[in-house]
């Protein structure tokens, strides 16, 4: 080993023989073990975070910038000043031509020269203009440029034009220097990028940090297939020894602390896909984003019921939803001229960052906190107020139309802010008497004798089966959830063929869910019915967290109708949007495959799609999807009576 003089490293042999004595030699090989660790920082990695201007961006961008008038026209000339020079052009696109940049436009030249105080017109052509341009970017003002190197020009019919030396001299002077002059600042995300990356890692590392992001610098650009593309190189140093720490149990405090940052993550996450608004998706990417949100959703709630939770869930998900949502978001957040582009290109290279720095691991030390979700939600806002971020349950009329689920449900009825009521055995008796002599017309809420209560309590409490009024229960649920599903299948049909197999998934899923209960009865109280997590609600177990913001919280729970409509609504939704559209044509499932491969993504998410008849070739089912399928078997076979067993016990 040999020191910056090149003179052989004899330090720990000086030591151990002439300078210390054995105590010293071994207190010095200690501090050196000790210190190590320090040094173990002192590897560098380059980190290559991505820019990237889509060719629909840049179009885009060139219509703010250029193509500014009238129609998405540009306009180059004199005339409004009073000279003879008018050119438009428009219907601007663009190509890549190895590695340059071709764009092509419409072009209508009117150009002359003025004489005795009138304009001589020498030119008067239309066509087609195509210019190849070699992009660049100069690394001090971050500015993106346009070099045009070459120019052809077309006639109307898409024939090389001749057009003549007039109309090439205005090319030339006027036409060429108009697109040579547009430019793209950059200097917006790369500044956003220094923003918000410290609002996204821990404490610890912020110093680090301020350090790595010193080296941040632009590369040359390059044109590709569809985009011009730039990375921002950083130095950054790492440990690779590190490991991921194991989840921990957390304690109930914890817990409610993890839970609260979660639900900040999870409305940014709408955010994020309510920026979609307006935007023209395909059923496909409504599908995608569905997919996405409950994926995301019933993450958290496993993780919660298996205590894993962690800060690592958070930085888990948003790289993976990134790379879920990225590709809709470049492709629609930019498709139409806006003065926030760049906030947009930001947002989606602050992103790309994170997804870039994860990849080396824990020891970055990586941590979402709220402030950074807000400065990344700010980008892709077009206000200036701050978002806010809230985690509420109240039904999101955007979000419903976004996904494809339409108008929020009629929620008329019974809803309150309780979780409980009073309901001693005087109340229990009456409310059996009351099925009894009103299952007929169950629609009609019955008279109790205690007149005072409000209607919609009382309606509450006639839904209490027990072993007295168990058949005029059983009887008055049936037509509830077939009357449920048919107001779903009023708004939502399907074809005739899974017409009576939708009513029978419907009666299936109820039964397996809830043994057709919304409510339960203990120490003279009544309470909906929840499920061993907490989190799923009444006769249809709809998941309160899964399905925030697409149905009312205390209708869920209060509602019977409600909830009814509300499951039987989400089985069209996997039948429709799902399972009819993805299993194959050549080879369709059968009816009896299709319900349980329906149910099992009302129980597990669309995800459960491929899973289930991954399950169904291996024959390993879930103890649910066994479960289920007595359930189905039953009702395909009228044994609805099995289900007072399950509501009494017996």
């Amino acid at each position: 080993m040999k020191n910056l003089n090149g003179e052989k490293f004899h330090v720990i042999i000086r030591l151990k023989d002439s300078l210390m004595n054995r105590k010293a030699f071994y207190v010095f090989l200690l501090m050196v073990f000790l210190l190590w660790p320090a040094f173990s920082w002192g590897a560098t990695e380059r980190v290559r975070i991505p820019l990237t201007l889509d060719n629909t961006l840049i179009r885009s961008l060139f219509h703010v910038q250029a193509f500014n008038k009238a129609g998405g026209k540009a306009v180059i000339g004199n005339a409004k000043e009073g000279g003879c020079n008018h050119i438009e052009l428009w219907a601007p696109n663009f190509s890549p031509a190895q590695s340059l940049l071709k764009i092509g436009t419409n072009i209508k030249i009117k150009a002359g020269l003025k004489a005795f105080g009138k304009c001589v017109q020498f030119a008067d052509w239309e066509g087609t203009l195509k210019i190849l341009q070699r992009v660049s970017v100069d690394k001090n003002t971050q500015q993106l440029h346009f070099t045009t190197l070459s120019s052809n020009i077309f006639d109307k019919d898409g024939k090389p034009a001749k057009g003549g030396e007039k109309v090439w001299n205005v090319i030339r002077t006027m036409v060429i220097p108009f697109f040579d002059d547009i430019s793209i600042d950059l200097a917006l995300p790369v500044n956003e990028l220094k923003n918000v990356l410290p609002l996204l890692v821990t404490s610890e590392t912020r110093p680090r940090l301020g350090n790595w992001l010193n080296t941040l610098r632009l590369s040359d650009a390059r044109v590709d297939n569809d985009a011009v593309r730039l990375e921002l190189l950083m130095e950054v140093e790492t440990s690779p020894t590190e490991k991921e720490a194991a989840p921990k149990e957390l304690s109930p405090y914890q817990v409610e602390l993890f839970s609260r940052s979660w639900e900040t993550w999870d409305s940014f996450l709408v955010y994020q896909i309510e920026s979609l608004l307006g935007q023209p998706l395909t059923e496909t990417e409504q599908g995608d984003l569905l997919e996405t949100l409950f994926d995301t959703r019933q993450g958290f709630i496993r993780s919660l019921s298996e205590n894993t939770l962690g800060n690592n869930l958070i930085r888990e998900q948003f790289v993976e939803t990134w790379k879920r949502l990225g590709m809709i978001l470049r492709s629609r957040l930019v498709s139409q001229p806006s003065h926030s582009l760049l906030k947009y290109l930001s947002f989606f290279t602050a992103s790309d960052a994170l997804v870039a720095l994860d990849k080396l691991g824990p020891a970055l030390g990586i941590d979402i906190s709220r402030d950074g979700l807000v400065r990344l939600a700010q980008l892709l806002s077009e206000k200036q107020a701050e978002p806010l971020l809230d985690y509420t349950y109240g039904v999101d009329p955007g979000l419903r139309k976004l996904l494809g689920f339409g108008p929020p449900l009629d929620n008329a009825g019974p809803a309150f802010d309780l979780k409980e009521i009073d309901f001693p055995d005087d109340q229990r008796e009456q409310a059996a008497q009351n099925i009894l002599s009103s299952w007929r017309n169950f629609f009609v809420p019955a008279a109790y004798a205690a007149e005072s209560q409000p209607a919609d309590l009382v309606d509450v409490k006639q839904w209490v089966p027990s072993a007295k009024n168990i058949q005029p229960y059983l009887l008055q649920m049936k037509q509830a959830l077939e009357q449920a599903a048919q107001d779903t299948l009023a708004q939502k049909p399907v074809a005739n063929k899974y017409q009576d197999f939708y009513r029978l998934l419907v009666l299936s899923t109820a039964w397996q869910e809830s043994c057709w209960r919304q409510f339960i009865t203990a120490q003279g109280k009544l309470r909906y019915l929840l499920s061993y997590n907490q989190s799923s609600i009444g006769l249809m177990q709809i998941n309160e967290r899964v399905w925030r913001g697409l149905y009312q919280l205390e209708s869920l729970r209060w509602n019977i109708q409600y909830n009814a409509r509300a499951g039987s609504e989400i089985l069209n939704y996997y039948l429709c949007k799902y399972a009819l559209k993805k299993m194959d044509p050549a080879n369709p499932l059968d009816l009896d495959t299709l319900g349980r491969v329906v149910y099992a993504m009302y129980n597990g998410g669309p995800g459960e799609f491929r899973k289930f008849l991954k399950r169904k070739e291996t024959n390993s089912f879930y103890e649910s999807d066994k479960l289920f399928w007595e359930k189905y078997t039953m009702v395909k076979e009228g044994q609805f009576d099995k289900v007072s067993v399950c509501i009494l016990g017996k």
